[in-house]
């Protein structure tokens, strides 16, 4: 039997710029397709040249220099690793910035995306005493093919096993003290501007032992764009941070769930929007099929909410519609109590999950395992980054 497709997978350790050069080598062709397939798709959508697109990246590199320069020295590193320029790569860390950036002033406005569906329980929800974070990414369907699974073992900080894109810092993940991240997307009415992109709050989430100082450390720096947090730690703390470029809604789990897809929910929010129907379709599903019958759940229940299609085409496991050209790129689910990732490549419907683990980072563990209730249960071999 054929082995599944997976995502690929690379274990670095060293100073953040020992490891930034690690990924770069690793990842070299796929983070090149990744930022020739973005920058493509920008000038598509505005009409820009690609000097142009390139060009309104620099503004991102002094934020990303001020408030996270452990960032700045990886990203550096990658450039090494990779052969792709410094000034380039900066285009993936703004991904959706640059986009906004590039369309022209007198253009019809655009409907903000609906995208991803994020969970988090613990207590007498999930099973064992563990806590449980996931999140269905929903993107563009041609970034399907770019993402990876990046475990980190820094110097100075808990290692970390972490979703992203080729040659993208960081999207979410979990780390060894047991501190798990999910990010995706609100809409500021006010609009974007100038900040950290939004894409790199999440890594500096994963340098904090706790939910609370994890959230607290994302929501120091300035915004680039607004951005939606859901923190989760293996001690039952579950939260949710809807911030917008100068205000911010914290949510707080109760009875040991936290559900949030891409409307605002915070009380101090209400009013700024109207919520789309995809986005409220998916909200509710997914919180009923984590609460009905009342049992504690599983990572394997998790994954079977993840599959679900009910109240197509506003459905969990996402596929393009009229409108709405978005599919569930990957699927992750963080077990904060054995630290790993179950990770599904593609549209969960028709993806296996693979297991990835922090909990073996010090001595170096060599294998991936790919075991899933619809599937055979196979092995896999990938070699350690040295």
């Amino acid at each position: 039997m054929a082995t599944p497709d997976i995502l690929p997978f690379a274990s670095v350790r060293g100073s953040w710029g020992a490891m930034g050069e690690q990924v770069g080598q690793i990842f070299a062709p796929l983070i090149g397709d990744h930022l020739d397939a973005w920058i493509a798709h920008v000038m598509r959508e505005t009409g820009a040249p690609r000097h142009a697109v390139v060009a309104a990246a620099q503004p991102y590199a002094e934020p990303i220099q001020a408030h996270a320069p452990f960032l700045w020295e990886e990203l550096e590193g990658m450039a090494r690793g990779s052969g792709i320029p410094l000034d380039e790569l900066l285009v993936l860390q703004a991904r959706a910035e640059v986009l906004r950036a590039k369309r022209p002033p007198k253009a019809p406005p655009v409907a903000p995306p609906a995208e991803c569906t994020t969970f988090a329980l613990g207590g007498h929800r999930a099973e064992g005493g563990h806590v449980l974070f996931g999140q269905n990414v929903d993107l563009i369907p041609f970034l399907e093919a770019y993402g990876v699974i990046v475990r980190q073992h820094p110097r100075e900080a808990p290692a970390t096993l972490m979703y992203m894109t080729a040659g993208l810092l960081g999207h979410n993940g979990l780390n060894e003290a047991g501190v798990g991240v999910c990010a995706n997307f609100v809409d500021d009415p006010t609009g974007w501007g100038e900040g950290l992109p939004r894409y790199l709050l999440s890594r500096l989430a994963l340098r904090e032992e706790s939910a609370e100082t994890a959230l607290a450390a994302a929501m120091r720096p300035p915004r680039a764009a607004s951005r939606n947090l859901l923190v989760a730690d293996a001690r039952g703390e579950l939260l949710d941070a809807e911030l917008l470029r100068k205000e911010a809604g914290i949510i707080r789990g109760r009875d040991g769930l936290l559900v949030h897809a891409n409307h605002l929910e915070a009380p101090e929010l209400q009013g700024y929007e109207t919520p789309t129907e995809n986005s409220l379709r998916r909200r509710e599903r997914l919180e009923l099929l984590l609460t009905k019958g009342g049992a504690a759940l599983n990572v394997a229940d998790a994954r079977r909410a993840y599959r679900d299609h009910a109240n197509a085409p506003h459905s969990l496991c996402a596929h393009p519609f009229p409108g709405r050209n978005v599919q569930t790129v990957v699927s992750v689910i963080g077990d904060l109590g054995r630290l790993e990732l179950h990770a599904a490549k593609g549209a969960p419907c028709r993806a296996v999950y693979a297991t990835y683990t922090v909990a073996t980072c010090q001595t170096g563990a060599l294998s991936v395992t790919v075991r899933d209730e619809y599937q055979p249960a196979h092995s896999r071999q990938i070699p350690l980054a040295r």
